[in-house]
């Protein structure tokens, strides 16, 4: 589907590196969209946008907006200007929408039910669990979960997500050819497979610069109903969505953890100050009006085709965490010999394996 002029117009505006915020609004301030803008540049220009990005701009107008377009139709990249029909309802409602996004995969204008779960990069193992936890339980009740494809939380909220074979969108503070953390590109190409989208407001090779996430960070808590916070420190960038979320009149969530643990101070000043406490995926539905029903799930079994030692370690586990030591003192069984029915089992998929020597029967 070719792009509207008006939208690669916009694009020719966003891929100026030196454009600033305030020279970009007074272009909008003197024309009435960005096709004049592009028809009417001139020598003029310089007085509104400086030196540096009147010199990058007059470079790519040389270049034409035919080559902008096939660079985006190669790399698979969309346009979504406001006005568009696809562009996101919620964005429009938020105190500085953006002007165009660039995106993959599938964009919605409506996302009925839509949560973001972020949090900190360094994230626990419990935060980890439970992000991923949650996410997936939000899927499969058909919310959508929106993140930022960061390390910790927020690649756990994706994962989780598509475990629960729903849809997440990942908002990124870089190009779209250029995602960040570069690991986690395996997870956004799998996130636009399964049916997600990965959205930005930068052009599509911009470099993931601090001052950039910030202003990602209002499209996270803009494109959805809803900000569920797991793990932050006090002065976590994190905390920048939940402003941004108050500011926009989203719901505001935040998960409990450890009194002690650094990374619980946030969430927990959050709670004391107003924010509604959760616990479950089930929390937040009912929170939200939205009802607890999950779609359908293939009833838990019990793993078949065990050995009787398997079946021994199997019975003797649960679903909490328990130390390879312990098993073996309860089985009567050598370190060796655990550790040989562990990891076939692991390979099994009936437990799971954990750092520290700890093992637990995998969620069915």
């Amino acid at each position: 589907m070719a792009e509207s002029r008006e939208n690669l117009c916009r694009a020719w505006l966003s891929c100026a590196e030196s454009l600033t915020w305030k020279a970009r609004e007074r272009v909008f301030a003197a024309f009435p969209d960005a096709s004049a803008a592009f028809d009417g540049f001139s020598d003029d220009f310089l007085a509104l946008v400086g030196e540096k990005a009147h010199r990058e701009l007059s470079a790519l107008r040389q270049k034409g907006l035919d080559k902008l377009a096939l660079a985006l139709t190669r790399a698979d990249v969309r346009l979504c200007g406001r006005g568009d029909g696809d562009f996101p309802e919620l964005l429009t409602s938020i105190p500085d929408p953006p002007d165009l996004l660039f995106y993959k995969g599938l964009m919605r204008s409506e996302e009925p039910r839509a949560i973001a779960v972020v949090g900190s990069r360094r994230e626990t193992r419990y935060g980890r669990e439970q992000a991923f936890g949650i996410a997936r339980d939000l899927a499969r009740a058909g919310v959508t979960v929106v993140s930022g494809l960061a390390r910790g939380i927020d690649t756990a909220a994706h994962r989780g997500a598509l475990e629960g074979h729903g849809r997440t969108v990942a908002v990124l503070g870089s190009g779209i050819k250029n995602v960040y953390p570069e690991e986690n590109r395996p997870l956004a190409e799998q996130i636009i497979r399964e049916g997600g989208a990965l959205v930005s407001e930068f052009h599509p090779t911009a470099e993931p610069l601090a001052f950039r996430f910030p202003f990602r960070n209002r499209l996270v808590s803009g494109l959805c109903q809803g900000v569920l916070l797991i793990e932050a420190r006090e002065k976590s960038g994190t905390l920048i969505t939940v402003g941004h979320a108050l500011a926009q009149g989203r719901e505001v969530f935040a998960l409990p953890g450890q009194v002690d643990a650094p990374c619980s101070a946030a969430p927990h000043r959050l709670l004391r100050e107003g924010a509604r406490l959760v616990t479950s995926a089930a929390d937040v539905l009912e929170d939200m009006g939205w009802g607890t029903q999950e779609s359908p799930r293939p009833p838990a079994t019990e793993p078949a085709d065990l050995t009787l030692e398997q079946r021994r370690l199997y019975d003797a586990l649960c679903d909490e965490p328990k130390s390879l030591d312990l098993l073996m003192e309860e089985l009567g069984m050598s370190a060796a010999r655990a550790s040989v029915l562990v990891t076939q089992m692991d390979l099994m998929g009936c437990v799971e394996a954990l750092p520290g020597r700890m093992v637990r029967r995998a969620a069915q």
